[in-house]
């Protein structure tokens, strides 16, 4: 059933309404006016200008749930797009030599565990949270205590750097001669030779400068 399109003054009888009913009347208008960029096409909208009350409400109830749908399923891919991302991260993490556990971080260090965090939060130590636990790149450690240079580059991070932007600078390669780049994690490794180690500390301080300008 169609109505009659021609447009009308309505009175405004919403001084005869509680305030019960104007908060009703509000979610109803709010609800209207998410629903408006499905019409923007002149001829989506005029057809259900024509439409009687009870149709239109039918057709606005349609167009609402296809908006769920399209939002649920936004999430969905956004969720897995997360998961996906995370994976690779810490896929990422095992190719650079793998991850240590905070117990065996305060035995390689000869701290306790509440040693450790309390350097984590200083950022002394690179560490990422899986399942509510820190992990430890193995990179940053021999087996008898923190790798020599490592604090060096550390230290040279503006203090605001988060963990993960660390580890990108740690793995990107750095020109060591005219033939050769190494990433400051192969710098560490290969024993930080002190030329390469002041490329690595410098690369380290102008991204927290960049950072932070």
């Amino acid at each position: 059933m169609y109505k009659n399109t021609t447009a009308e003054k309505l009175p405004d009888t919403t001084g005869n309404l509680t305030d019960f009913q104007l908060n009703l009347l509000k979610r109803i208008n709010n609800i209207a006016l998410s629903l408006m960029p499905e019409f923007e096409d002149k001829s989506q909208a005029m057809e259900a200008i024509t439409l009687d009350d009870g149709s239109l409400m039918q057709l606005l109830y349609s167009v609402q749930m296809q908006q769920k749908t399209r939002a649920s399923e936004y999430e969905m891919r956004k969720v897995h797009r997360r998961r996906e991302n995370l994976e690779a991260f810490y896929r990422s993490l095992q190719e650079m030599g793998g991850t240590l556990k905070v117990n065996d971080v305060a035995d390689i260090l000869g701290i306790t565990r509440q040693a450790v965090n309390i350097r984590v939060k200083k950022n002394q130590l690179l560490a990422f949270k899986q399942n509510g636990d820190f992990m430890f790149p193995v990179f940053q450690f021999t087996d008898k205590g923190l790798r020599p240079g490592f604090k060096d580059i550390m230290d040279a991070f503006d203090e605001n750097t988060h963990p993960v932007l660390r580890l990108e600078v740690f793995k990107a390669p750095i020109a060591v001669s005219d033939e050769q780049t190494k990433t400051p994690v192969q710098i560490l490794t290969d024993g930080a030779a002190e030329d390469e180690l002041a490329l690595a500390v410098r690369a380290a301080r102008l991204f927290g400068s960049h950072v932070a300008s």
